[in-house]
């Protein structure tokens, strides 16, 4: 009898095991995925992207709204622009000649953003959103450039200026710290020792921002969505805008 029953309360869990596996009640736990920190919304006309041990140029036709993760690097040409958009909807817009490895992390349940960006060689300018409770960095070899929220413009020898808001630009070997806010700029000496700041006159802030506007014309919007596996299991999207070329 008793042999009986255990063999009846094992068909009973076979039978509801079985019916939570076919149904929504039953959620595997999952390890959270990576999302991406950002995405190539926009280059011309040659774009490379290193990621992992993977190398490749961006292709117009396949490669438009490419993520890039923690440790990608983005390379433009002599004649290579890019405008890359990060989740939290800050932009970087690269110039040619410019080399730069975006860097933090990105999970579905993470309430503090922080985001790096280290600019090998180049120029880049930034429109950083609002940040609240994180950072947004850009480092070169001689200067580190914290911002909250602010449009401003960075060189790879360390020269910072700002056309909108505050940054403050660090000498990496010394420590300095300076302030700057709107028509400012600072340069770090090569030994990332000392910081030199001033004002700029309109014409001056207007030579600097010459040609990172190369990628805001003749172009058409859509939408992608990017999806991901959060920790409970559920499939989230993120609704990205894009830009392409007309015919």
């Amino acid at each position: 009898m008793k042999k009986l029953t255990s063999i009846a309360v094992s068909l009973i869990l076979a039978v509801v095991l079985g019916s939570m596996l076919a149904s929504d009640l039953y959620i595997p736990v999952q390890e959270e995925q990576e999302r991406p920190l950002a995405i190539v919304r926009r280059f011309k006309p040659q774009v490379e992207l290193a990621s992992g041990d993977k190398e490749f140029i961006l292709d117009l036709t396949e490669n438009l709204g490419e993520q890039l993760f923690n440790g990608d690097t983005l390379s433009t040409d002599e004649k290579g622009y890019a405008l890359v958009v990060f989740m939290d909807n800050t932009v970087a817009k690269v110039k040619p000649e410019s080399m730069l490895i975006v860097q933090g992390e990105s999970f579905a349940d993470s309430k503090i953003s922080n985001r790096r960006i280290n600019l090998e060689s180049g120029e880049v300018f930034m429109e950083v959103e609002p940040l609240g409770s994180g950072t947004f960095e850009v480092a070169t070899s001689r200067s580190l450039a914290s911002v909250k929220g602010t449009r401003f413009g960075t060189r790879s020898y360390g020269y910072v200026w700002v056309q909108e808001g505050q940054v403050d630009v660090t000498a990496t070997n010394s420590g300095q710290t300076v302030s700057l806010f709107e028509r400012m700029f600072a340069e770090v000496d090569e030994n990332g020792n000392s910081v030199q700041s001033g004002t700029l006159t309109e014409e001056e802030l207007s030579n600097l921002g010459e040609g990172f506007d190369e990628l805001d014309e003749d172009l058409i919007e859509r939408t992608i969505i990017l999806r991901f596996r959060d920790a409970n299991g559920q499939i989230r999207e993120i609704p990205v805008n894009i830009f392409e070329k007309g015919n």
